[in-house]
Formats: C-alpha cells, structure tokens, sequence
C-alpha cells in the first residue's frame, strides 16, 4: 500500500462534492450558520446531548493561550488546562511524556493526554484529536514564521473531545470511551509524511493503557469551521467501513445527512492513519476540505481563530459521535 499523502497535499474531489456543499452554503464567515437545519429528527435511543455553548466557550478558552507549540509555556498552560478538565469531568487521566526529534532536527517535548471514560468495561470507543499547534504559518504570505493559533486545526478537535466526555453519563455502563489527545502533530514537511503525528505515533508503538485495544476509532481534525461538512476519506473507509457507514446512518437519523455527503476523498495521513496501522483498531478521520480539494483558507495561517468557528457544526460533530456509540454499543449488548 502506498503511504497515503500528507495533510497540505491537494486532493480532487468530485463535482458532486462541490453541489453538496453549495446546498449547505459554504463560506459563511460568521459563528451562526443559517444554513444550519431548523428541525432535526428525533434520536430512538436516549444518548446523551452534546452542548455546543460549553464546546464554543472551551474553544475560547483554547484560543486564549496563544499558540499551542511543543516546548512553549502557552503549550504547557493549555495541556494543564486539558488535564484539569479532564479530572473535574470524573475521569480516568494519564500522561504520557517523551520527546521526538523533528524534521528540521528540533527536540522537542511531546505529551499525550489519555483520559477514559468507564475504564472496567470491555468494550471500548477510542475518540482523539491533536491538540498542539503548528510553530510556522507556512500557508500566511505575510507571517511564514510565526507559529499558527489552531482554533479549528487543533482546537475544534479538542472541545469535540471535551463535550463529548462532558456529556457522557455517570453510572455502570456496558462499554467505555477513551479519549486520546495527541501531541506534536503538525510539526511536519509536506516532503515527509511521518514528520507529522508525531505524539500519535509513539502512543501506537507504546500504548497506554497497556496492551490496549478498542473496537472502533474516531479522528477529529479541522471539524469546528463554518460551512464544513465531511466527506468520506478513503484510507478511514478501507479500514473502518463499519464506522464511516455508523456515522452516516446517525447523522441521517439526526436530519445532519447533508453534512456527511457520499464521495471520498484522499487518502489523508493524519493521526488515525498511524495508529490504525500499528494498533489495527478501525479508525475514521472525521476532517474538512473545501470543493476545489483544499484545506480552508485560514489553514496554516494566522487566520486560524474563532472567528471561523461555528457551534452549529460542532453540534453536528458531537451528537452525531454521540448517536452513532450508544447504537453501535446497544445493539452490541
């Protein structure tokens, strides 16, 4: 198999696609969407809700650190805060510290941020996100060497994650959630492919827990902007076709079909990639791009701030994730 193409490598994306996301009126550049369905259908099974408020006010809270690169205090400060919130939450949370040595030869600290959610049951949910940021705007003409803010890439994941451990319930459950966040994703070169994921990487050559192992995976990356909906990546389709399919069924029990459309995209080397290959856990990668295959305009650039982000889709995203476990584990159990 070929090693699927990075993150920055531009990818075509069917004429469909394009008409799909005219339906849903990309480009809007403020929080509110009025493109966002006014009536959803009704969920039959009780699963939890996810709160798009706590989720667009944690992404503030992000944003509020400033730019999130490996080996600096906002770094530290905005890991702390992911680890407080966590623990407040009732779960299970470990660390993992190492360090990687980057493309362009930099030592760089990386730590992992494992929580689980129901740690005795059996049955497992692997959700995850990177929640670093990368050090150099490479796609901003004007600031190539300043590091990015990351509100969606890195930040939309990471209160994806939040909300949905938030709204988790307490109580004996059948199954469990675990909840990886990774370090030191984006400090790659397009000419490189594993010069990304780097803290993803290592968790996979060294899990924690131990000897871990879930049924299914969901990747969240560049999931919070306005105007995003999530094609089918082809690399998430070959390994885990149970989940891509699991979430479109949900989102359509949702009335959010028109978010999920039916074409594919890629392959993407994100997180998920490494750790399905070196785990064998089924694994999606929920990610965004524009009709002409491109990352949206803001990616990489100092223009990656809040301003972009909507609470409709992070709803969507969340209480889809949300549909799709409760039925994938009921009518497991």
């Amino acid at each position: 198999m070929n090693l699927p193409q990075s993150k920055s490598a531009r990818f075509l994306i069917f004429a469909s696609f394009l008409l799909s996301l005219v339906a849903v009126g990309w480009a809007s550049k403020t929080a509110k969407d009025h493109w966002f369905p006014s009536a959803a259908a009704p969920s039959p099974f009780p699963e939890p809700k996810f709160d798009e408020t706590y989720a667009f006010g944690q992404i503030l809270k992000y944003e509020s650190f400033g730019a999130k690169v490996p080996g600096t205090t906002p770094h530290t400060q905005a890991g702390n805060w992911i680890v407080d919130e966590l623990k407040q939450m009732g779960l299970t949370v470990m660390e993992q510290k190492s360090e990687a040595t980057t493309f362009d030869q930099k030592v760089i600290p990386v730590r992992n941020i494992i929580a689980q959610w129901n740690p005795k049951a059996k049955i497992r949910y692997l959700l995850s996100a990177h929640w670093d940021n990368r050090p150099f705007a490479d796609q901003d003409p004007l600031a190539k060497d300043k590091p990015v803010p990351g509100v969606n890439d890195g930040g939309s994941g990471v209160v994806i994650l939040l909300g949905i451990a938030k709204a988790l319930p307490q109580g004996e459950n059948p199954f469990g959630v675990d909840f990886a966040f990774w370090d030191a994703e984006d400090w790659g070169t397009p000419h490189q492919a594993d010069s990304y994921c780097l803290g993803a990487q290592y968790w996979a050559a060294h899990p924690v827990p131990e000897n871990y192992s879930a049924k299914y995976g969901i990747n969240y990356d560049m999931v919070g902007r306005s105007g995003s909906v999530f094609p089918i990546e082809s690399y998430s389709n070959r390994v885990a076709k149970p989940v891509v399919d699991g979430l479109r069924v949900a989102a359509k029990k949702l009335g959010y079909q028109d978010f999920f459309p039916d074409q594919v995209i890629g392959p993407i080397t994100d997180d998920h990639y490494f750790v399905s290959e070196k785990t064998k856990i089924p694994f999606v990668d929920l990610i965004f791009m524009t009709p002409d295959g491109e990352f949206p305009p803001e990616w990489h650039t100092l223009h990656d701030t809040s301003e972009f982000i909507s609470r409709d889709v992070l709803k969507v995203v969340g209480q889809t994730t949300l549909e799709w476990i409760w039925s994938d584990a009921h009518s497991t159990n």
